[in-house]
Protein backbone atom coordinates (compact mmCIF):
# COMPACT_ATOMS: atom_id res chain seq x y z
CA UNK A 1 0.00 0.00 0.00
CA UNK A 2 1.38 3.26 -1.17
CA UNK A 3 0.95 6.61 0.72
CA UNK A 4 -0.96 9.38 -1.42
CA UNK A 5 0.95 12.69 -1.02
CA UNK A 6 -1.12 15.93 -1.44
CA UNK A 7 -0.14 19.41 -1.10
CA UNK A 8 -2.04 21.82 -0.60
CA UNK A 9 -2.45 25.87 -2.50
CA UNK A 10 -1.04 27.04 1.06
CA UNK A 11 1.46 24.29 1.45
CA UNK A 12 2.87 24.73 -1.93
CA UNK A 13 3.20 28.92 -1.75
CA UNK A 14 5.26 28.43 1.20
CA UNK A 15 7.56 25.69 -0.23
CA UNK A 16 7.80 28.28 -3.03
CA UNK A 17 8.46 31.42 -0.74
CA UNK A 18 10.99 29.11 1.01
CA UNK A 19 12.94 28.44 -2.44
CA UNK A 20 12.88 32.26 -3.04
CA UNK A 21 14.51 33.34 0.17
CA UNK A 22 16.80 30.54 -0.26
CA UNK A 23 17.92 31.68 -3.64
CA UNK A 24 18.08 35.37 -2.27
CA UNK A 25 20.67 34.55 0.53
CA UNK A 26 22.53 32.40 -1.29
CA UNK A 27 22.63 35.18 -4.27
CA UNK A 28 23.54 38.01 -1.41
CA UNK A 29 26.10 35.61 0.31
CA UNK A 30 27.70 35.15 -2.79
CA UNK A 31 27.41 38.72 -3.26
CA UNK A 32 29.38 39.53 -0.20
CA UNK A 33 31.42 36.99 -0.11
CA UNK A 34 32.70 37.64 -3.69
CA UNK A 35 36.44 39.45 -2.51
CA UNK A 36 36.14 41.89 -5.15
CA UNK A 37 32.59 43.03 -4.06
CA UNK A 38 33.26 43.46 -0.46
CA UNK A 39 36.16 45.61 -0.69
CA UNK A 40 34.32 48.14 -3.07
CA UNK A 41 31.75 49.03 -0.25
CA UNK A 42 31.77 52.57 -0.35
CA UNK A 43 34.39 54.68 -1.92
CA UNK A 44 36.34 53.20 -4.67
CA UNK A 45 39.16 55.31 -5.93
CA UNK A 46 37.46 58.51 -4.96
CA UNK A 47 33.76 57.45 -6.46
CA UNK A 48 30.91 56.88 -4.07
CA UNK A 49 29.40 53.33 -5.17
CA UNK A 50 25.97 52.09 -4.02
CA UNK A 51 25.94 49.45 -1.32
CA UNK A 52 24.20 46.20 -1.90
CA UNK A 53 20.84 45.54 -1.88
CA UNK A 54 19.49 42.53 0.01
CA UNK A 55 16.19 43.35 -1.65
CA UNK A 56 17.43 43.03 -5.24
CA UNK A 57 19.00 39.26 -4.79
CA UNK A 58 15.99 38.21 -3.37
CA UNK A 59 14.14 39.54 -6.33
CA UNK A 60 16.60 37.99 -8.88
CA UNK A 61 15.39 34.91 -10.51
CA UNK A 62 17.60 31.41 -9.80
CA UNK A 63 17.79 28.58 -12.63
CA UNK A 64 15.28 26.23 -11.42
CA UNK A 65 12.67 28.66 -12.09
CA UNK A 66 10.50 27.82 -14.71
CA UNK A 67 11.00 30.36 -17.80
CA UNK A 68 14.16 31.16 -16.21
CA UNK A 69 15.53 33.49 -19.74
CA UNK A 70 12.27 35.23 -19.92
CA UNK A 71 12.67 35.97 -15.96
CA UNK A 72 16.18 36.58 -16.14
CA UNK A 73 15.16 39.51 -19.32
CA UNK A 74 12.15 40.88 -17.25
CA UNK A 75 14.43 40.81 -14.18
CA UNK A 76 17.02 42.66 -16.33
CA UNK A 77 14.37 44.89 -17.93
CA UNK A 78 13.09 46.23 -14.48
CA UNK A 79 16.37 46.53 -12.80
CA UNK A 80 19.01 47.74 -14.86
CA UNK A 81 17.71 51.15 -16.93
CA UNK A 82 19.21 52.40 -20.12
CA UNK A 83 17.66 56.54 -18.79
CA UNK A 84 17.62 57.39 -15.53
CA UNK A 85 16.32 60.39 -13.97
CA UNK A 86 16.28 62.15 -17.27
CA UNK A 87 20.04 60.59 -17.70
CA UNK A 88 20.67 58.34 -20.71
CA UNK A 89 22.44 56.03 -18.65
CA UNK A 90 22.64 53.19 -21.16
CA UNK A 91 23.35 50.95 -18.25
CA UNK A 92 21.12 47.76 -20.19
CA UNK A 93 22.52 48.63 -23.65
CA UNK A 94 26.15 48.19 -21.47
CA UNK A 95 25.04 45.16 -19.61
CA UNK A 96 24.16 43.97 -23.32
CA UNK A 97 27.03 44.57 -24.73
CA UNK A 98 29.55 43.35 -22.15
CA UNK A 99 26.96 40.15 -20.90
CA UNK A 100 25.79 39.18 -17.48
CA UNK A 101 28.48 36.24 -17.15
CA UNK A 102 31.36 39.11 -17.15
CA UNK A 103 29.23 41.63 -14.80
CA UNK A 104 27.02 39.50 -12.66
CA UNK A 105 23.33 40.56 -12.07
CA UNK A 106 22.28 43.93 -9.84
CA UNK A 107 22.71 43.69 -6.51
CA UNK A 108 21.75 47.70 -6.13
CA UNK A 109 19.89 50.34 -7.95
CA UNK A 110 20.96 53.44 -9.87
CA UNK A 111 22.63 55.69 -7.50
CA UNK A 112 24.55 59.63 -7.85
CA UNK A 113 27.40 60.12 -6.76
CA UNK A 114 26.83 62.35 -3.00
CA UNK A 115 29.46 64.82 -3.97
CA UNK A 116 28.82 64.43 -7.99
CA UNK A 117 25.77 64.20 -9.56
CA UNK A 118 26.68 63.82 -12.68
CA UNK A 119 28.02 60.35 -11.67
CA UNK A 120 25.50 57.52 -11.18
CA UNK A 121 26.57 54.26 -10.43
CA UNK A 122 24.97 50.88 -10.57
CA UNK A 123 26.63 47.98 -8.72
CA UNK A 124 26.86 44.20 -10.06
CA UNK A 125 27.83 40.97 -8.34
CA UNK A 126 31.27 41.66 -10.21
CA UNK A 127 31.70 45.24 -11.58
CA UNK A 128 30.01 48.93 -11.29
CA UNK A 129 28.52 50.07 -14.59
CA UNK A 130 29.35 53.95 -14.34
CA UNK A 131 27.72 56.82 -16.13
CA UNK A 132 29.59 60.81 -16.24
CA UNK A 133 26.71 62.66 -17.35
CA UNK A 134 29.84 65.29 -17.94
CA UNK A 135 30.62 63.87 -21.16
CA UNK A 136 27.21 61.53 -21.73
CA UNK A 137 29.96 58.24 -21.29
CA UNK A 138 29.32 54.93 -19.80
CA UNK A 139 31.62 52.27 -18.86
CA UNK A 140 32.43 49.22 -16.80
CA UNK A 141 34.66 49.47 -13.58
CA UNK A 142 35.85 46.04 -12.70
CA UNK A 143 35.61 45.42 -8.70
CA UNK A 144 38.66 43.35 -7.25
Amino acid sequence: MTAKTTTTTKETAIMYSLKRFAAGAALLLFATATPGLALAAGPLDGLTIPAVDPAIAFVAPTPDQPNYDARMQAFLDITVPDSWNGMNVQFLSTLDETGVDVVGLPVSAPKADPNNPNFIYQRFQNAVLFYNGTDDSTQVLALG
